[in-house]
């Protein structure tokens, strides 16, 4: 068994393949075993990945200046190495390109991480400098209709984040994606999170909050059936444009109040009936009837 550093990822045959240095066989020294002259070595997938045509796990991971560990399936020889599992740490030092053991780029481990653990601080119940924390610095607001042409505030709901080491299991990538999945007790979460900001998060009661940053599209080829058993409060900042190429059927079992600031157009090419069990009034500065 060996323990290893990652120096190349960019496999040319893109299996997954990493060029390790690997620690006994390998000297720091680049001038007597580059990088390139490293041989690559093969992931070892899980067994509920296929690892055939396609179906599995995508077998990528390691970053330049990752350590794994792993072994020689030749043997002795030594040119056909299989990693298949990764070492974190506290990274106490930038790396020196100069020298094997290292990123040759120089960017791993990133300088904001270092003399702190290899655990994504979400994991830690750190939420300082991280998808969180710029959440929390970018609640939205909204206005609703309360009835009588009066208007009420609603608020993003803030994040219930309370993550304890070692309950909330999270994935982050190198762009800055994210999923969380929080088992803290009392504090349980699901959070999915792109780079952008859009998100997607369950809360611990099961409430759900849902933002995206820009446009957003959605396709229903079946039927669409919505239960809602409290308030709805919607607010368009542009216009509302609405096709229906069948019927539309709306009941209230209570009062309708509708506002219009502006101007009023209701065109039916049509017969029109109005049917009221009470009075009809009508009020204007003029009635024109043709």
């Amino acid at each position: 068994m060996f323990q290893g550093v990652v120096e190349d990822r960019q496999d040319p045959l893109e299996l997954g393949r990493c060029r390790v240095r690997w620690l006994g066989l390998h000297t720091e020294e680049k001038n007597l075993i580059s990088t390139e002259d490293l041989p690559w070595a093969y992931p070892v997938q899980p067994i509920t990945s296929a690892a055939m045509s396609g179906i599995g796990t995508t077998p990528l991971g390691p970053v330049e200046g990752t350590w794994v560990v792993g072994w020689f399936r030749d043997g002795n020889k030594f040119q056909q190495p299989v990693y298949f599992g990764t070492l974190s740490g506290i990274p106490q030092e930038a790396a020196d390109t100069s020298t094997g053991f290292n990123d040759p780029s120089g960017k791993y481990p990133l300088e904001d991480r270092l003399k702190e653990s290899d655990t994504n601080r979400l994991a830690r119940g750190e939420e300082g400098d991280t998808a969180i924390e710029q959440r929390k610095n970018s609640l939205d607001e909204m206005q609703a209709p309360a009835g009588s042409g009066s208007l009420k505030d609603i608020k993003e709901p803030e994040t219930e984040y309370a993550a304890k080491y070692p309950f909330n299991h999270v994935k982050f990538t190198e762009s800055g994606h994210l999923q969380e999945f929080d088992d803290t007790e009392g504090a349980e979460r699901i959070h999915v999170y792109h780079k952008a900001g859009t998100f997607e998060e369950i809360y611990p009661d099961g409430s759900r909050v849902v933002k995206v940053v820009s446009d957003n599209y959605t396709a229903i080829l079946g039927e669409n059936n919505v239960h809602i058993t409290k308030d709805t409060n919607g607010h368009v900042v542009g216009d509302v444009n609405i096709l229906v190429n069948g019927d539309v059927n709306l009941e209230v079992d209570g009062s309708m109040d509708t506002h219009v600031d502006g101007d009023y157009k209701l065109r039916v090419d049509g017969q029109i009936d109005i049917i009221a069990d009470g009075n009809v009034n009508v009020q204007g500065s003029s009635i024109n009837l043709n």
